[in-house]
């Protein structure tokens, strides 16, 4: 093995965690990523003076510039994740317990092995727990101060451009921008007057370059994977410039109001969303929301060479039905049916929706018909069991649904009108062959 994959193997394993858990709900993300950030500083005091990776002649990586790495990465993350000011605060509260905790537990172990008391089942050598409280304060200082550079950079360049890959390519170059400066300001101000400063501050800035390239991967893959996160802390507003000029008191109280401003503007925003894009009476994703998911997916899909699954289906005979027994039981009907046709989804990349009167569809990202027709068996298999009655049908004396599904994996001579035709003309063969069956015919 050579150093570079033992370097990239170590970034991985640092990389792991955080990026699990920013897929975890916000009650479980927030703690753990703190969790983690507390751990990493903990790590760094120790592997700094571990190890060191030669990555050139005159390039080191020591350990503890790697548990600096993973942990603005990690904070890049959090603060994309969490949306509001408070986070700083978070964030030196936790650089000051933990600096608190590394200067006096690592002295103390440091004594304690000198000091005879103890046994020493494997060498230890004390000079590992020395940690100086001037260096944990100028690295805990440096760490905020980047942090806050970055959301300047991060607030003003969503000045610029609301695209979205547009802004992850200018937050990753400002994230390895800030991971050099740390690589100029530590040396400049811890050891402003070694004779090798200059080339001290060169390796240790190729060092830091390196480094942070490395961990900008899994930043992308964090920008990719949390897209709704991201694109909500875009959209909310931070002015950072003003908060950090405020006394502490006023600052205190604004973080507060802008936490409750924040929290309101985001139920709103949520709640005007959810009423824009879902159908009234069923609770379902309406057709609006049907066709920019649908869009959505076929693009990632087409991307993945993953398949893509269309389902289409209507109730059959609902006019007569509604001739039958009215519009109260009409809507009574499409609700009960939608409740159904909701459970056979299994995840968050799947939808249901309500596309026409008595009209509805699914997508099913990542599936073909094989894999997901046993669900639509078991829908109506519950439709069946509800027993809603209707004496007007032709087919049945109870309400029963006709479905059509195309499968395909998106690609340069097909179309998402193709898809949706393929769909919707299995959908008319099934009503065509006698109704309340399924009908799948791959896209041609």
């Amino acid at each position: 093995m050579t150093t570079f994959i033992a370097f990239a193997i170590n970034i991985a394993l640092f990389s792991v965690f955080p990026l699990y858990a920013t897929t975890m709900t916000a009650r479980f993300r927030n703690p753990a990523l703190y969790a983690y950030m507390g751990i990493i500083l903990v790590v760094g005091g120790l592997a700094g003076a571990i190890f060191s990776f030669p990555l050139t002649q005159n390039t080191f990586v020591s350990g503890g510039n790697l548990a600096y790495g993973a942990f603005m990465m990690t904070a890049v993350m959090l603060i994309i994740s969490e949306r509001n000011m408070i986070t700083f605060r978070n964030m030196l509260r936790l650089l000051i317990l933990v600096d608190v905790f590394v200067y006096a537990g690592f002295n103390y172990t440091a004594w304690l092995l000198d000091s005879g008391l103890v046994t020493k089942p494997v060498p230890i050598p004390s000079d590992i727990f020395n940690v100086s409280m001037y260096v944990l304060l100028l690295g805990g200082t440096l760490i905020l101060i980047e942090i806050v550079l970055l959301m300047i950079i991060f607030i003003k360049a969503r000045r610029l451009t609301s695209k979205l890959s547009n802004l992850a390519v200018i937050y990753t170059i400002a994230f390895i921008a800030i991971l050099c400066l740390d690589g100029v300001l530590f040396p400049v101000i811890a050891l402003n007057s070694h004779p090798e400063l200059t080339r001290i501050i060169v390796g240790n800035v190729t060092g830091k370059a390196i480094m942070a390239a490395c961990y900008s991967v899994p930043l992308l893959i964090f920008y990719f994977m949390s897209r709704k996160q991201f694109a909500e802390f875009v959209g909310s507003p931070l002015p950072l410039n003003e908060l950090l000029r405020a006394p502490r008191k006023k600052l205190l109280d604004t973080l507060y109001q802008y936490e409750l401003r924040d929290r309101q503007s985001q139920q709103d925003k949520q709640k005007l969303r959810e009423q824009a894009e879902t159908d009234s009476l069923t609770g379902l994703a309406n057709r609006g929301k049907f066709n920019q998911t649908l869009d959505d997916q076929w693009q990632i899909c087409k991307k993945t060479q993953t398949p893509l699954t269309l389902v289409i289906g209507d109730i059959d005979y609902f006019k007569q039905f509604n001739d039958t027994y009215g519009h109260e039981r009409g809507d009574n009907c499409l609700q009960r049916v939608a409740e159904l046709w909701r459970s056979t989804l299994e995840n968050d990349v799947e939808l249901a929706a309500r596309i026409g009167g008595e009209e509805f569809a699914l997508l099913f990202p990542n599936s073909t018909f094989d894999e997901i027709s046993a669900r639509l068996q078991t829908f109506r298999m519950k439709l069946k069991e509800a027993s809603i009655s209707h004496e007007a049908s032709e087919v049945s004396t109870q309400v029963t649904f006709s479905v059509g599904v195309s499968s395909v994996i998106p690609n340069d001579d097909l179309s998402i009108r193709d898809l949706y035709i393929s769909a919707d003309s299995n959908l008319y063969r099934a009503k065509n062959s006698g109704r309340n069956t399924i009908n799948f015919e791959a896209t041609p």
